[in-house]
């Protein structure tokens, strides 16, 4: 290397097989590249600048999420649990301190290495290839005498000429700029063809590179708008390798992914979204990327915020409304839930999401208004659409039987028109009917079929949750080696999604189902810690020490979290009072957080029982 050659000093991270390098934020297991989130990469880049010590949460926190954010323990727990995701069996390294933090063991080393920058000049010498150069015309300096001789005979042109062609190319700079404030007057931000009204896509935004990307990316969006999201990703995954300008088919593929539970795949999708996106310095695609990254990595209140954003720009995106209002809604604000619902307007069927959002009305509280919009919508032209609905808004009434009569009607309504988004969910939900009305057979076969129509679409998340419903009801009727391998295949699955909910509520149900399984690691919020403490003391035999990790959980607000029907449960184990039941609406996933509800009833009896004999002996 030559002395002349400048140098700039370079990094990365080494244990075991892993290395990491900061300035390409790049993670290699085994030689292979890893994806990482965002946060995940920050969390393991902090573990290998402090190996072996203990680092609260409160610590990681500061780090993660600088500038004095709030952050919640679900958000710093998916951050861990994805950063042990990225380095597979390595991260067994990330070792939970109970009541302090996290501890990382591993002998990291830090290597340093010069990374030679080009040098133009020796470039040229040694490969005999010209330097890069740049040519500067200064136009305020003297021209170059036409009978200089050092001017090359094809520069040389009288003065007379020169002067014309500067008071020419004055006139054209004067036209252009005239030209250019014509322009910057008719346009306004916005403008041109709607390519999807739901994600506020306009023609502008495409940034297509082929004459053809912007059509067949509103035909993706219009697949997927009817419900066949398999033919959509087919057709952007096309557009995307034609087309390696539009950061469309990537990130939306990369929030489809967020959706159906499949960590990695959303993130090497959202990676290739923003590398895409950087060069385009477009505010509304930046906006919708903060968005989708926020649905993968972020809070509640994040994903409202960046959809917030988005709807600044955009006030016609329904999808962002519609989002909102999920969140609102599972934050417990149910009438801003509503009010959000409420600003998208439904003329049609066929659009999935908008009937989507028809059913959520009638679940958020306004089922005479949802009521009112279907009745004007024909059931002809969607009956299977139109059933799933009628069986919603059927559900919000709390009239279980009617929701399932139309949810059967829709899933042979989706079989027969192909609607097979439509007969996944209604056969789950005639299925979650079906088992709380204590028809147990039925349910079973119900959520066999949907599983295999939600596995075939690739919906991970689904695929847990329905196995872990499967597990209860085989656990219920007594088929304990069933319901082991629905238990097994739930845990497989769950190694591919990253949700923090599920892997939780796999734990607190293997707990229950299983006394001989031994507890798995659990990376959970401080309640569902406590609850799952709970329960491992009750299996011990230490119903004191399960009576005050459950008060604890109570006090860390479990009943406002997914698993209330797991602390009910417990709650009626120990012989204490049960809270309330929920009604579960929407019916959306976790389903299978009301499998707890299937054995309420025996615990109850048994610890009837317990106490009419200590009556009975005393």
């Amino acid at each position: 290397m030559g002395a002349g050659i400048p140098q700039a000093a370079s990094y990365r991270y080494c244990f075991a097989d892993v290395v990491i390098e900061p300035e390409g934020r790049r993670v290699f297991v085994g030689a292979r590249e890893r994806a990482a989130s965002r946060r995940a990469f920050d969390l393991l880049l902090t573990l290998c600048e402090t190996p072996g010590r203990v680092l609260s949460r409160d610590e990681l926190s500061a780090r993660l999420w600088p500038g004095g954010q709030i952050v919640s323990d679900e958000a710093l727990t998916q951050a861990i649990f994805r950063a042990r995701a990225v380095l597979g069996v390595q991260g067994e390294r990330i070792v939970t301190v109970r009541g302090v933090g996290i501890r990382f063991d591993a002998d990291v080393q830090r290597e340093t290495a010069a990374i030679a920058l080009p040098n133009p000049a020796e470039d040229a010498a040694t490969t005999g290839a010209p330097p890069l150069a740049v040519r500067v015309v200064a136009t305020d300096a003297a021209p170059a005498s036409a009978a200089d001789p050092r001017t090359p005979a094809r520069e040389r042109m009288p003065m007379q000429g020169a002067a014309k062609t500067r008071g020419y190319g004055a006139a054209l700079v004067v036209l252009a700029a005239v030209l250019l404030a014509l322009a910057l007057r008719a346009w306004r931000p916005g403008d041109g063809a709607w390519v999807d009204e739901g994600y506020g896509i306009r023609d502008p935004d495409v940034h297509a590179a082929r004459a053809d990307s912007t059509r067949l990316l509103g035909d993706a969006l219009r697949h997927d708008n009817g419900g066949d999201r398999a033919r959509a990703r087919a057709l952007l995954e096309a557009l995307d390798d034609s087309d390696a300008r539009t950061p469309w088919p990537p990130l939306l593929i990369g929030l489809w992914a967020v959706g159906a539970g499949d960590a990695v795949d959303a993130q090497h999708w959202l990676a290739r979204a923003r590398d895409r996106a950087a060069p385009l310095h477009d505010t509304y695609v930046n906006a919708v990327l903060r968005y989708a990254e926020a649905e993968r990595d972020g809070t509640a209140a994040d994903i409202i915020r960046y959809a917030g954003a988005v709807l600044d720009l955009r006030p016609r995106a329904w999808r962002m409304h519609l989002a909102r209002a999920h969140l609102k809604h599972y934050q417990g604000l149910r009438e801003a839930a509503l009010a959000e619902i409420r600003q998208i307007e439904i003329d049609a069927l066929g659009n999935r999401k908008l009937e989507a959002a028809l059913a959520d009305r009638a679940s958020f509280g306004d089922i005479d208004g949802a009521q009112a919009v279907l009745d004007r919508l024909p059931r002809t032209t969607d009956a299977a659409a139109w059933e799933y609905l009628a069986g919603r808004i059927a559900w919000s009434r709390g009239d279980r039987r009617n929701a399932r009569a139309a949810w059967q009607r829709a899933a042979d309504e989706a079989q027969k028109n192909g609607r097979s988004d439509i007969g996944n969910r209604a056969r789950a939900n005639a299925g979650l009917a079906a088992m709380l009305d204590g028809d147990r057979a039925s349910a079973i076969a119900e959520f066999e079929r949907a599983r295999v129509g939600m596995v075939e679409a690739g919906w991970v998340t689904d695929e847990v949750d329905l196995s872990l419903l499967l597990a209860q009801l085989q656990a219920a009727h007594g088929n304990a080696a069933i319901a082991h391998k629905e238990f097994e295949r739930a845990i497989a699955a769950g190694r591919r999604n990253g949700d923090g909910t599920m892997a939780s509520l796999a734990t607190l149900i293997g707990l229950r189902l299983f006394p001989d399984l031994a507890p798995a690691a659990i990376e959970a919020t401080p309640a569902v810690q406590s609850l799952a403490a709970a329960r491992a003391a009750l299996r011990r035999g230490d119903r004191t020490g399960a009576h005050d990790e459950l008060e604890a959980a109570r006090r860390r607000g479990v009943l406002d979290l997914p698993f209330a029907d797991e602390a009910r449960l417990l709650a009626a184990e120990l012989g204490e009072p049960v809270e309330p039941e929920r009604m579960l609406d929407p019916p959306y996933p976790p389903l299978s957080t009301a499998g707890a509800r299937l054995f309420l009833p025996e615990a109850a009896a048994a610890r009837s029982r317990e106490t009419s004999a200590s009556k009975t002996t005393d």
